[in-house]
């Protein structure tokens, strides 16, 4: 297999009025500090129907003076938070030069019209300074940009700071991010340049890199899978801040995916990542999720029940005058999950969480650590996937009979092995295994499908007859009564539904127990 080249660097944003303080602090701790600016103006490229970033292809012209370098990037490489693949080449001049491009993604895309048809999509002009900083024999470099993004109907100013290893060890990489956190609060990114240009664009689709996909090689060792893991986990959840902190349901909901399947991770490799760090993240963790899932639980209850509820009868009595009230509620639950994520909290936590997964204590651990690190990762998910199953199976069998509380425990079991199945996928590649495999998680997914509705029925009965209370609380006679009527209404149209989504959950079940092993 051929060699890919990789650039590997920790990206960190900033607010321009910072930008000051940051050179000065740079400029203080750096060995040659960055006086001589670079100007750098960088082109990027892509079809009308923008084929390259539906593909996760960046193809970008840099001139730096008289010089031009070409570079093709793609947007997710396999370790996925910290590098990406590139390849780069000085080209004669501004257009892009595709026989520089023979051996690269770029290459097998490039073909008749659609290499005929490549335009100039965004420029970034930015100012770039470097600073070398080292310390106790790691040497970093330090590259402070400051400009704009400009599609030519719009433009966003640009200010990022990019800390690349150059020798030495991870820890002392965010050792050095964090005495410069320290002068200016500095956020984790996973946002390229070319992200930022897309971000600008009508109908861009979102980058590539935001799906949870993970791809393990079977070569890995124990640590090398989970921080593989851990580091797609973490780029979903910092990926999507932006486009939440926007008001966006779609970007919550996926940042509590990727919370959740980063607990997930961390419990089925236990083992493997035990230290005094991992308490203290799985709670910053288990935070996070708290103060975001009340506004993903009433956009559901939207979406899901009042939305076809008043199309189906928009003249029930109270509906109106309920709905309302959860609105509020939402609007109340959206502003507790902003001020979560924008939080010196929650930027110290996706820090930390990166941190740790890179360079924690739990790498540096002794023998019997160090041997649980350098085990097989087929070794571990073969144990982790049959524990895993056994359990739920042993669980389902009176799934019928098992209260909600424990259908609960029962639907959470499901999730954390659904996302181990996924995880593990590529380490059991042949032909049966993927067919296996494939049928496991079509029955997890109805069953974790089905005892999630049910478990959202027993909660959307609380928040409803809840916020009929609330609201009788602020009004008496016909006003109250009708909301009491909207909250039994919207709570026996759920109600209905039981039967027929335990009859799902115990097919689901019944379908999966009847599942061989995949990854034996």
């Amino acid at each position: 297999m051929p060699h890919t080249p990789r650039e590997v660097e920790l990206k960190l944003v900033f607010d321009p009025v910072d930008a000051a303080r940051l050179e000065r602090r740079l400029a203080r701790a750096a060995q040659k500090d960055g006086r001589a600016s670079q100007k750098l103006v960088s082109v990027y490229f892509d079809t009308p129907d923008l084929t390259l970033r539906r593909n996760g292809i960046t193809l970008r012209v840099r001139r730096r003076g008289t010089r031009y370098t070409q570079t093709v990037k793609l947007a997710n490489g396999a370790a996925g938070l910290f590098d990406r693949p590139e390849w780069e080449h000085v080209i004669a001049g501004p257009d892009p030069d595709l026989a520089a491009a023979k051996g690269t993604p770029l290459e097998r895309r490039m073909r008749g019209r659609i290499a005929e048809s490549l335009r100039p999509v965004f420029e970034t002009r930015i100012t770039r300074r470097l600073y070398q900083l080292t310390t106790d024999g790691t040497r970093i470099e330090a590259g402070l940009d400051r400009g704009e993004v400009d599609t030519g109907a719009k433009k966003v100013p640009l200010c990022e700071l990019e800390l690349e290893l150059q020798a030495g060890s991870a820890k002392a990489l965010f050792g050095a991010a964090r005495d410069l956190a320290q002068a200016v609060p500095l956020r984790l990114s996973v946002d390229s340049k070319s992200d930022r240009g897309y971000a600008l664009v009508p109908g861009a689709p979102l980058a590539p890199d935001q799906t949870v996909a993970v791809h393990l090689a079977p070569s890995l060792n124990t640590e090398q899978a989970f921080r593989t893991i851990g580091r797609a986990c973490l780029k979903q959840l910092v990926a999507s801040q932006p486009a939440m902190l926007a008001g966006d349901g779609e970007a919550l909901h996926q940042m509590r995916i990727a919370v959740r399947r980063l607990r997930a991770a961390i419990a089925t490799f236990a083992d493997v990542v035990t230290d005094g760090e991992r308490q203290r993240i799985t709670a910053g963790l288990k935070w996070i999720i708290g103060k975001l899932s009340p506004a993903r639980d009433l956009d559901v209850l939207f979406a899901e029940v009042l939305e076809p509820l008043r199309a189906r009868d928009p003249e029930a009595p109270g509906l109106a005058l309920l709905e309302r009230d959860l609105e509020g509620r939402r609007a109340r639950a959206y502003g507790v999950a902003r001020r979560a994520v924008s939080s010196e909290r929650f930027r110290t936590l996706a820090f930390d969480t990166a941190a740790w997964i890179e360079a924690g204590a739990w790498t540096r651990g002794g023998d019997l650590n160090r041997l649980r690190r350098e085990e097989p990762a087929a070794v571990l998910a073969a144990d982790q996937l049959g524990r895993r199953r056994r359990k739920l199976r042993k669980r389902g069998k009176r799934l019928r009979q098992l209260t909600p509380a424990k259908r609960h425990k029962l639907r959470i079991a499901g999730k954390k092995l659904r996302y181990a199945v996924e995880f593990f996928a590529d380490l059991f590649p042949n032909k049966k295994q993927a067919k296996r495999r494939k049928t496991a998680l079509q029955a997890l997914k109805a069953l974790q499908d089905a005892l999630g509705a049910l478990n959202d029925i027993t909660m959307r009965e609380k928040l409803v007859f809840g916020a009929a209370l609330a609201g009788k609380r602020r009004s008496h006679g016909p006003q109250a009564r009708e909301r009491a009527l909207a909250a039994g209404l919207i709570a026996g149209s759920q109600e209905a539904q039981e039967d027929a989504l335990m009859a799902a959950a115990e097919s689901a079940y019944a379908d999966f127990a009847k599942v061989k092993p995949f990854w034996k």
